[in-house]
């Protein structure tokens, strides 16, 4: 019986301490100076500086048919793309019929226009020769015919001049309009024979060869995409690349909200994925102006930057290569620094939380430069002060 009292007040113990509150774990931050630098993150991949492009020829969209592997050694003259000649050849039989049946039209237009010239010049005949022989028996002579006959024979003559004169202006209006239709058949003549050689040159040159030795590389288009058997590529717009590769150069994006002061000159530490552990330096050359989107379908902008690199004597640095960077924006020594979520801010006014005497007491700061993690404190607190990473009810309760 003893033995069993003794084990009930053991377990109430127990669970009269597992009811207790829990001790406060303190997050806290002691305030050092230290060197801060302010570095911007950005992702990208190699590319060369220099290169020769292979553009998409002809006047037309072409559809690719085959392409050569990407990052292998073309010598010149050696087969890197082919476009499918399938559709262009149904298109210029099309331009080629519309020829002839335009040539059709022509030949019925001028042969209607003969004819309508013939009707006219045969019924001009017959009107002269009608004239001519109401001149020549034309009689006035009151004493032979009355006046109405003098005056019938004289309007019949009036009549046959009117009616030579009509056949002129038919005549003249008949050639007008003939030549009026000639001209149209011959102007859409010219546009489809225009179109009909777009598509014979266009078919000429459905094979793409390299223009010298080098290294293949695909080009990307404004969507960040690279080509592809089955894709429309537009008269102009680069495929693919061959590469200087003794003029590297790293193409970077970073996110637009992460661009902090971004610079021309700035020193970069370029790490390439398929080597991690070693870094490579670089200058930056340039910056975008204005930030834009890189993927299909994703909204998120982000600013270009070209960035210097020496890759004369390293055989890793091949075009097409991703990799990480490190944009040092700027360095400042010896700063007196505390992580971001340790600032607090209410209208306007910065703040932080210093322990002292066993709690914490909120204390004003003024804040300089800052980069991804960290911000300079100018005023209000000093090194050494242990300051809450967290606000004070946080700290609290959890």
């Amino acid at each position: 019986m003893t033995l069993l009292k003794l084990s009930f007040i053991t377990l109430m113990l127990l669970f009269l301490n597992a009811c207790a509150e829990p001790e406060l774990q303190e997050t806290v931050y002691i305030v050092e100076q230290k060197t801060f630098s302010i570095l911007v993150p950005a992702q990208g991949e190699l590319e060369a500086a220099q290169a020769e492009l292979i553009t998409s020829p002809g006047r037309m969209p072409m559809t690719i048919a085959w392409l050569a592997q990407e990052f292998i050694e073309v010598k010149k003259g050696d087969l890197v793309a082919m476009f499918d000649g399938e559709q262009l050849t149904l298109d210029s039989r099309k331009e080629e019929l519309a020829m002839m049946l335009l040539e059709r039209d022509l030949i019925q237009t001028k042969s209607q226009q003969i004819q309508q010239q013939s009707e006219v010049l045969s019924e001009k005949n017959l009107v002269s020769e009608e004239f001519e022989f109401a001149q020549n028996f034309n009689i006035d002579d009151i004493r032979l015919y009355s006046k109405l006959q003098i005056i019938d024979q004289m309007q019949n003559t009036d009549f046959l001049g009117a009616k030579d004169e009509f056949l002129d202006w038919k005549k003249l209006s008949v050639d007008n309009q003939s030549k009026g239709a000639i001209e149209v058949i011959d102007i859409k003549k010219q546009g489809h024979l225009a179109k009909y050689k777009q598509h014979q040159d266009a078919l000429v040159k459905l094979e793409i060869r390299a223009p010298y030795d080098g290294l293949l590389v695909y080009e990307k288009n404004w969507r960040g995409e690279k080509p592809s058997i089955g894709q429309t590529v537009f008269p102009g717009n680069a495929i693919a690349k061959i590469p200087d590769l003794s003029k590297m150069q790293a193409k970077v994006f970073v996110l637009d909200k992460e661009a902090i002061g971004l610079a021309q000159g700035q020193v970069v530490t370029l790490r390439l994925d398929a080597f991690p552990t070693e870094e490579f330096d670089g200058v930056v050359k340039e910056v975008s102006g204005f930030s834009r989107t890189i993927e299909r379908g994703n909204p998120t902008k982000y600013f270009e930057v070209i960035v210097n690199v020496d890759a004369s004597s390293n055989s890793k640095f091949i075009p097409g290569r991703k990799l990480s960077a490190s944009i040092l924006v700027d360095k400042l020594e010896s700063k007196l620094t505390v992580p971001l979520q340790a600032i607090h801010s209410d209208d306007g006014v910065n703040y932080v939380y210093v322990k002292k005497d066993g709690s914490f007491q909120k204390q004003v700061v003024k804040t300089g430069v800052k980069n991804l993690y960290f911000v300079e404190v100018t005023q209000g607190i000093s090194v050494g002060d242990a300051i809450a990473l967290s606000t004070v009810e946080e700290n609290i309760n959890g």
